[in-house]
């Protein structure tokens, strides 16, 4: 047998001449657990269950012929949920069905099932003379510290390997009233890889895009020469191997995520990782923030202007990781006098501020941007962080640099602008007066944007989550050195 072991046996039952579908499983699977994806997606894509028995007399003293029921178990330990369909049924008739549990049925008529109990009542066992079947399509669990803790019990126990023991991965028992009239069952076993050494390891889960997220982590290292491991960068679409990492001590112990069409996960105290190997930090990543914003043109000319400059800012606040889009309400108010008078072509002063805020042409807790007819690049104002001016000499990146600064990226002794410091270049987002070509937030302009307690992602309530104070000339265990991870990513 081979390394893998990945199957222990399998029992085909086929039963009945009336269907080529009548293939009923009873399965026991034993896994390398770093190859379980990849066996799942190829060995369990589909599988197909007849409903009812299929054979004559196969439940003597079974009430007459009639609906079914489906009592379903999933364990979230190796399968997070599936979905069910049927074959043979009409929607129609499907959403007739009661269904009780973890479950709902979609608009096209699959059954989303969950991880848990689940009881799908009125099954027919026949429709127009012809058995339905129903077709599952498992979904792999990420969590494999249910796999771990399986292994310690096991081990505690002193007990051997038996197939009753497993963990099981999903079954389905079939009932006409009382009486059980037939049954699926796919358990899966899964161990570490022979030769494969042992290791900690963290994993993403609900990445998106599946693009190669970007971690950074501060733990206490039993690797190399051991110690305080602060701002590690990893790269990972789902899985990766960190070595040995020790319960935290004096060490600082955080993990933060960023991919694109997530929002940014911060931990600042976690408290998984152990000194024995074996470990698994399980980040589960959250949708993007969506942050509304307010556009006012008084100059009728910046319209065009305005609509690409926020798509580049979605686009660049994007792709760097920042997690955050930017949901647009345009308002042209360049033909009504007092709007344009209000607005004025820069900043309110202190004195008129209020003002702007007590007018028609403010909206609070939003980021707000005014595209003014007045031969300036763009300033975000001082008096209040969600006010942001766009004159006619502006360029493509000038509003998403004045969004940098709302969201934290100042001040400091440049004021949030990275020229001359180290590690910058004019590709850089914050780089005052740059070319409209600037693409690139570091990891740890990302990560200030998102946590620093000046940020308007925070104060207007779009975000919700640790926050830091993390001035951009700052850095410490807390806060990334700014150029950090500065290569496109």
């Amino acid at each position: 047998m081979s390394d893998l072991k990945k199957i222990l046996f399998v029992v085909l039952l086929l039963l009945g001449p009336s269907s080529a579908y009548a293939v009923h499983w009873n399965s026991v699977y034993k896994l390398c657990a770093e190859e379980f994806p990849k066996f799942f997606r190829e060995f369990t894509a589909e599988l197909p269950i007849p409903v009812g028995c299929e054979v004559i007399d196969c439940c003597p003293g079974c009430p007459g012929p009639g609906p079914l029921d489906w009592r379903i178990h999933i364990d979230e330990t190796i399968v997070s949920g599936a979905t069910l369909r049927f074959e043979g049924i009409p929607i129609k008739q499907l959403r007739e069905l009661s269904i009780k549990g973890n479950a709902k049925i979609d608009d096209d008529g699959n059954i989303l099932l969950g991880a848990g109990e689940i009881e799908i009542s009125g099954l027919p066992a026949e429709v127009d003379g012809r058995v339905p079947v129903g077709f599952i399509g498992p979904r792999a669990s990420h969590d494999y510290d249910g796999v771990q803790q399986s292994e310690k019990r096991k081990r505690a126990s002193g007990t051997d390997e038996d197939a009753s023991d497993l963990p099981q991965g999903i079954e389905i028992v079939q009932y006409r009233g009382a009486f059980q009239v037939n049954q699926f069952a796919a358990r899966y076993y899964l161990r570490p890889c022979r030769g494969a050494p042992a290791t900690d390891r963290l994993v993403i889960t609900n990445n998106t895009s599946t693009d190669n997220t970007i971690a950074m982590l501060d733990f206490r290292s039993g690797s190399g020469s051991g110690g305080c491991i602060n701002d590690q960068i990893v790269r990972t679409t789902q899985t990766a191997n960190m070595g040995s990492v020790l319960s935290n001590g004096r060490c600082p112990s955080t993990v933060s995520v960023f991919s694109d069409d997530n929002a940014m996960s911060y931990e600042p105290s976690v408290s998984t990782w152990t000194d024995p190997l074996g470990d698994t930090h399980t980040v589960d990543l959250q949708t993007i923030i969506t942050a509304p914003v307010s556009v006012w043109i008084a100059n009728n000319a910046q319209l065009a202007a305005a609509q690409n400059d926020i798509a580049n800012a979605n686009l660049l606040f994007n792709q760097n990781n920042a997690g955050v889009q930017f949901n647009p309400t345009y308002n042209n108010v360049s033909g009504n006098v007092a709007a344009v008078a209000a607005i004025g072509v820069w900043c309110p002063t202190a004195a008129t501020v209020g003002a702007l805020r007590a007018s028609a042409w403010y909206t609070a807790n939003t980021l707000n941007a005014y595209y003014v007819n007045s031969a300036f690049t763009g300033v975000n104002c001082g008096q209040d962080r969600n006010i942001n001016f766009i004159g006619t000499t502006a360029n493509l990146a000038s509003l998403t640099h004045e969004f940098g600064h709302a969201y934290g990226l100042r001040p400091s002794a440049s004021w949030g602008h990275t020229n001359g410091v180290a590690g910058f270049g004019n590709t850089n987002i914050m780089w005052g007066g740059g070319p409209g070509t600037r693409n690139n937030f570091t990891v740890a302009q990302s990560f200030r944007m998102n946590t620093d307690t000046t940020s308007m992602l925070n104060s207007n309530g779009d975000r919700a989550g640790p926050r830091e104070t993390c001035l951009p000339n700052v850095s410490s265990t807390t806060c990334p050195a700014l150029s950090l991870d500065s290569l496109p990513h």
